[in-house]
């Protein structure tokens, strides 16, 4: 894959992934990077050919005979001149990227943080998230703090979203969050300064979506019930502010997830071994996540019941940019050619896939190896179709499928090595949804729950902070801001108006006090000691401190506190006497 230059800019790759990804992921290198995704297409076996290999299998040239396949189901036919197969090569308008008009102007990261968690996603997770709160009971228990359990207002909200992006910044997915708000000097302050540690994870706990009195009703007739409702608008919000351009990429995502879900799948090549399935559609230009959907597993009959064969789920995410002329690339889980057509017919989209080699529609010269050699190629064309069989190794052919791609160009960049041009675009779009899920894992807000909506609200927080970034950099003329520097601005922008509240408080630490002043940029403010009168009893100065003895009276030369005991008395002749 070769990564382009904005995206390097604008995402800096982080070394230190979690352990339970990196047998999925491993990008400790660039040239482990920059590896051909084509590779691997039909094969685990990411090896290179050595160069003995290479002369034992010695490059034939392409074919260019003007000759005719016929596929395995004896009906489809391929042309290997594209002049016979009839081809109207379209007009392809060039497509304008970018924040679509309601997002232009959002300039500041808590402005284009608000285009995907909008105002009434938080109004609905406020309300449902105290009507959990309420429900719970205090327990009379000597070290219970009634203040933890108590409503939350949308100020402490919004920093609770605030601390989980500081504490993705700070790499402490699946980690004890108590280091953070050591005071020790190895925690981070101002999660100190926030809110305490009891009360973070409490709020945590009560994090709710939708109305509990009528969930297990929405249960019966749908999965993800709990979460439906927020994840469609937030769906919405992603395909109402951005327009992508002109490559986009499908694929399925998983999230790790080894807590109770009846729709969790088993993830193949992972050690996490169990997650949650989604689709995401994305642009592979600026890695901009367009549309999502989850994999919710067999589901009742009723409004909500779903078709996930490859051909449905590809009809459902491409509808945002249907009629748009753009194209999709897919891996061989979604290539066929009946989807190939279905898209250019009813949705105006080209693709380009890799393809499984037990599809009938592939003539069989096409699958086999037999007076063929390394980098050579194989072409077949219809009037919308191209075709090609290429042999990236010794041993190993793949075939790919293109409604984009008309002709028979060679790549020049692989003068060495021949490799046609349909390939190099499938290499260079395919790995989009997987480069958005390592970016996510950079700077993850996910933390252990047993919860799968909590889950899902971590995943759409992650998305959230790749988007309104992209939207960030297209309203300001696209600035070398780093997205660590983006996370942690947006992460101060969610908690600065609790901030401002809670210096207010005053059973609050002088010295935290002090650190919250000079966060939120004030003076700080060093309150008056109390008045005489307020506290007029003072303890007496001549009786022992054991005693402990409160008085009001003071002695009328040095102003000490003294007790009745201590005092000295005289009638007012012999006081003026004395005085005089």
């Amino acid at each position: 894959m070769s990564v382009n230059k904005d995206q390097t800019m604008m995402f800096g790759f982080c070394e230190a992934q979690l352990k339970e990804e990196k047998s999925r992921y491993d990008y400790n290198s660039e040239d482990e990077i920059n590896r051909l995704v084509i590779d691997s297409a039909d094969s685990d076996s990411d090896q290179r050919l050595s160069e003995d290999e290479e002369e034992e299998f010695p490059i034939i040239e392409n074919e260019d005979e003007d000759t005719s396949y016929t596929g395995r189901d004896n009906t489809t036919v391929w042309y290997s001149n594209p002049d016979k197969a009839n081809i109207i090569k379209k007009d392809i308008k060039p497509i304008i990227s970018g924040a679509k008009p309601n997002a232009q102007k959002a300039k500041t990261e808590l402005d284009c943080w608000n285009l995907f968690f909008t105002k009434d996603i938080m109004e609905e997770i406020l309300h449902h998230t105290n009507v959990e709160i309420n429900s719970k009971t205090v327990p009379e228990t000597p070290n219970t703090r009634a203040y933890i359990i108590k409503e939350t207002s949308m100020d402490e909200l919004m920093a609770v979203l605030g601390l989980m992006y500081i504490a993705g910044l700070n790499n402490s997915t699946g980690y004890n969050l108590t280091d953070l708000w050591r005071s020790d000097g190895t925690g981070v302050d101002i999660f100190r300064m926030t809110m305490s540690l009891q009360r973070f994870n409490f709020l945590q706990s009560c994090l709710r979506f939708d109305d509990a009195t009528t969930r297990e009703a929405r249960n019966s007739v749908d999965n993800i019930a709990p979460i439906r409702s927020m994840f469609e608008k937030f769906v919405e919000n992603c395909k109402d502010a951005y327009s992508p351009s002109q490559c986009l990429c499908l694929d399925a995502k998983y999230i790790p997830f080894r807590g109770e879900c009846h729709f969790r799948q088993f993830m193949k090549q992972s050690s996490a071994a169990y997650g949650i399935k989604m689709y995401a559609l994305v642009d592979t230009k600026v890695n901009y996540t367009v549309n999502l959907e989850i994999h919710a597993g067999n589901q009742p009959d009723g409004p909500h019941a779903t078709s996930y064969e490859p051909s449905d789920v590809v009809d459902r995410l491409v509808k945002p940019v249907s009629k748009s002329n753009r194209n999709v690339t897919f891996d061989n889980q979604f290539t066929n050619v009946p989807l190939a057509t279905h898209l250019l017919n009813v949705h105006g989209l080209t693709c380009t896939g890799a393809l499984m080699k037990t599809y009938k529609e592939i003539p069989r010269c096409f699958v086999k190896m037999e007076g063929r050699g390394v980098y050579s190629s194989r072409f077949g064309f219809q009037k919308d179709l191209t075709l090609v069989s290429y042999i990236p190794k010794k041993s190993k052919v793949v075939v790919l499928l293109s409604s984009y791609h008309h002709d028979k160009k060679i790549d020049t960049k692989y003068s060495e090595k021949p490799k046609p041009e349909i390939v190099s675009f499938y290499n260079s779009t395919k790995t989009g949804v997987e480069f958005v899920d390592k970016l996510t894992k950079m700077y993850d807000v996910r933390n252990y729950c047993k919860s799968w909506p909590i889950l899902i609200l971590y995943t759409m927080l992650n998305i959230a902070a790749i988007n309104s970034f992209i939207i960030y950099r297209e309203n300001n003329n696209n600035t070398k801001l780093r997205r660590c520097e983006f996370i942690r601005k947006l992460g101060l922008a969610l908690l600065e108006q609790h901030l401002k509240i809670r210096k207010n408080k005053s059973s609050l630490p002088r010295e935290l006090k002090k650190r919250i002043f000079e966060q939120v940029g004030e003076s700080v403010y060093d309150p008056p000691g109390p008045s005489e009168d307020k506290y007029p009893y003072k303890r007496c100065r001549v009786c022992p401190s054991a005693k402990d003895r409160k008085t009001k009276y003071k002695c009328i030369e040095c102003k000490k506190p003294i007790c009745l005991e201590h005092v000295v008395t005289m009638c007012q002749s012999c006081t003026a006497h004395t005085m005089d």
